[in-house]
């Protein structure tokens, strides 16, 4: 039954984001990203319900279905999870969608940060990846370029530790991808920040 809900999740996020593909791999369709997402959870030792969001934190945000059809076909829990990674008003500038992320994410539980962080994860790893295979960090496909992304990576992250231990694995797995992007650690970006 527990994992049946977990086939069901990775069901319907194929079906909800079918003919999507990712961002600057167009050859690569969108699911991989929620499956990848999903697989950082379940490695980590996230609940069942956490992993199913996983599948579906995008789903919300990103295709035709609402979270009420997240509710509807699973439960409040997993809807509520979703909805605490989801970004709903898309008519918002970037700068305010992210502000609002950042400003929310500080008063999550530990476990609706999950997601959020395996998110992250999933998309500074795979960004890293293309930028190593292009021989050049090319943010071009972003709706901001490298200065912003790495303003709203930092802050994310540091709202993300928020009443957390920062050895947490995830949260280390999380800093660790943001440097590797940026080629510099939090303290001399938070170094640099200061001497502007």
């Amino acid at each position: 039954m527990e994992q049946n809900i977990l086939e069901k999740a990775l069901m319907f996020a194929a079906i909800a984001h079918s003919g999507q593909t990712r961002k600057g791999e167009p050859d690569k369709p969108y699911i991989v990203h929620p499956i990848a997402v999903a697989q950082i959870l379940m490695e980590y030792g996230a609940d069942n319900n956490v992993i199913a969001a996983g599948y579906l934190h995008d789903v919300a945000e990103d295709t035709k279905y609402s979270l009420d059809d997240i509710r509807t076909k699973f439960d409040d829990d997993i809807a509520h999870l979703v909805e605490c990674a989801t970004e709903i008003d898309k008519s918002k500038s970037w700068e305010e969608r992210k502000r609002h992320t950042i400003d929310t994410a500080k008063d999550l539980s530990s476990r609706e940060k999950l997601i959020l962080i395996a998110d992250k994860i999933n998309n500074a790893e795979n960004l890293k990846r293309i930028f190593d295979k292009k021989g050049f960090k090319d943010f071009s496909n972003f709706k901001r370029g490298e200065e912003q992304q790495e303003w709203y990576y930092r802050n994310i992250y540091e709202s993300l530790c928020i009443n957390e231990d920062k050895d947490n694995p995830l949260l280390r797995r999380l800093e660790t991808a943001i440097n590797d992007i940026f080629g510099r650690t939090m303290e001399e970006y938070n170094n640099k920040e200061l001497e502007r």
